[in-house]
């Protein structure tokens, strides 16, 4: 089956009420104290071992361990998170029937930040103190919790702290459906030959969960300082192609639209990387793109399904199916009411509950992706669900440089360059001519639209100069960011000229 991608849904009625009950102040609830301790090597090991066994557990054995966390996880946040305890106060204790529990979203979780967190030592300013500081990238807070930031395009930043048991399952849920695949003899040697260098291509310059990622094991093993390295996307891409020739990835990992470039350049004989493992992620991607990385690269490929708030939701396994990792995380596909949609029916937008992350528990969370999941078993064998998901779409817009080549600009490059100027809440970008970009873009409540403007207008300006590309009009739309009517969808960059 092939990946169903589509844009976050309209904001409806429900969502609106939810919001409108934290504005009001009525889910304002009073202080616990608790701390959460450290993870010994020993928990961690039983967490990786826990893991690893579930990969042949039967569909029963897996939903015995997703409600036994479940039960822990409803319990604990009642017991020592502020806001979980005034926000669930109308609902039998211990119930574990998700349908009785409100969801939330990410503007109520944020406005109530320091209730929703259970470390009472972590507080909003400080957090927001510490992510402002971009030498702290790669730093844990408190030098215990790592900090991931969004970038906002939903309409407000978000802040997401992890405790040790999350990093622990972020860090090993990919591995259990990878590395079985990585055994052949082929994929071994490329591993060894390319000295296990991993390159990932992510956006910089922030505390987002892949780049500070990266830089968080960097600092922390001997093995991630040698052998792991950021690209970027925003690079010229000239560059981006020479410096992966001369790193020369063992496993390369990234956006979308920039690996399926990057595949193309290896096809016209100016990228020459022989990577055992490429995994595609952030973006859609087709099946025709993969087979083209497949048959390009000659190796293994994965997508990955993710968010900032819980990583990796799901991972590809042989048979090109997304497998939902539902051991440790609780996906329900809803209708635009928070109703529950029928097996192999697109859901207007998805609830998760991690069951990893006691420092900042997030239950029945409005991740705002649409995804369909199935009944079906897996040819692969697998008793994990099957499920295709919905995320951020843009097209990679073609510009010719001085020098009259092209150059392709990919949209997460080309957007973020606009979402970290100071004061953007929210942003889309139209090509409307061969020479003309037009911004749609929403401002924070302290920022002036003129002042914003003028930044965004001097950093698209220079984004693109360093790319080679030629004078371009950047005009500011006087409509801000929508949806499309029709479908819902929310694209972020995309192109009004005929292909």
């Amino acid at each position: 089956m092939s990946n169903r991608w589509v844009g976050r849904p309209k904001t409806k009625s429900v969502r609106h009420e939810l919001d409108r009950e934290h504005e009001r102040g009525e889910l304002q609830t009073t202080p616990t104290h608790f701390t959460a301790s450290p993870m010994n090597p020993v928990e961690k090991g039983k967490i990786t071992l826990d893991v690893w066994r579930a990969s042949g557990a039967t569909r029963a054995e897996i939903e015995s361990r997703q409600r036994r966390r479940l039960a822990q996880m409803l319990s604990f946040a009642r017991r020592q998170s502020r806001f979980y305890k005034r926000h669930y106060a109308d609902v039998p204790e211990g119930s574990t029937d998700l349908t009785q529990f409100p969801p939330v979203t990410k503007p109520m979780l944020m406005e109530h930040f320091d209730d929703v967190v259970t470390d009472t030592a972590i507080t909003k300013a400080e957090i927001e103190a510490f992510v402002a500081d971009e030498s702290k990238i790669g730093e844990r807070f408190l030098d215990k919790y790592p900090v991931w930031t969004t970038s906002g395009t939903t309409g407000e930043p978000g802040l997401f702290v992890q405790d040790e048991t999350a990093w622990t399952v972020s860090d090993v849920l990919g591995d259990r459906w990878i590395v079985p695949e990585m055994a052949g003899i082929s994929s071994l040697s490329r591993l060894f030959t390319q000295n296990l260098r991993i390159g990932l291509v992510a956006v910089s310059g922030g505390h987002f969960a892949g780049a500070a990622g990266l830089e968080l094991m960097r600092r922390e093993s001997v093995y991630g300082e040698r052998r792991l390295r950021l690209f970027s996307p925003k690079s010229p891409i000239d560059d981006l192609i020479s410096d992966l020739n001369q790193y020369q990835p063992a496993i390369l990992e990234g956006y979308s639209t920039v690996l399926v470039e990057l595949a193309r350049a290896q096809r016209d004989g100016r990228l020459d990387i022989g990577p055992a493992l490429v995994l595609p992620t952030a973006e859609p991607i087709s099946e025709t793109q993969k087979r083209l990385l497949r048959d390009t690269f000659d190796c293994l490929v994965r997508e990955l399904y993710g968010a900032t708030e819980f990583v990796p939701i799901a991972v590809e396994c042989d048979h090109g199916n997304l497998h939902a990792n539902i051991d440790w995380v609780v996906v329900e596909p809803v209708d635009e009411d928070y109703h529950p949609v029928e097996p192999g029916t697109p859901s207007d937008t998805v609830l998760i509950t991690s069951l990893s992350n006691r420092v900042q528990p997030l239950v029945r969370y409005d991740l705002g992706d649409s995804i369909t999941l199935y009944e079906e078993r897996c040819p692969c064998g697998s008793a994990f669900p099957i499920m295709e998901v919905g995320g951020r779409h843009g097209d990679v817009l073609q510009f010719e440089t001085t020098d009259g080549e092209a150059v392709p600009i990919f949209p997460l490059a080309l957007s973020s360059v606009v979402e970290e100027v100071p004061g953007v809440r929210r942003t889309q970008i139209i090509r409307t001519a061969p020479s003309t970009l037009r911004v749609r873009f929403d401002v924070t409540p302290t920022a002036t639209e003129e002042e914003v403007w003028r930044h965004i207008d001097q950093d698209l300006q220079s984004f693109l100069r360093n790319q080679g590309i030629g004078p371009i009009t950047i005009e500011a739309a006087s409509e801000p960011p929508q949806r499309a009517e029709r479908s819902g969808k929310f694209r972020h960059v995309w192109s009004e000229l005929e292909a």
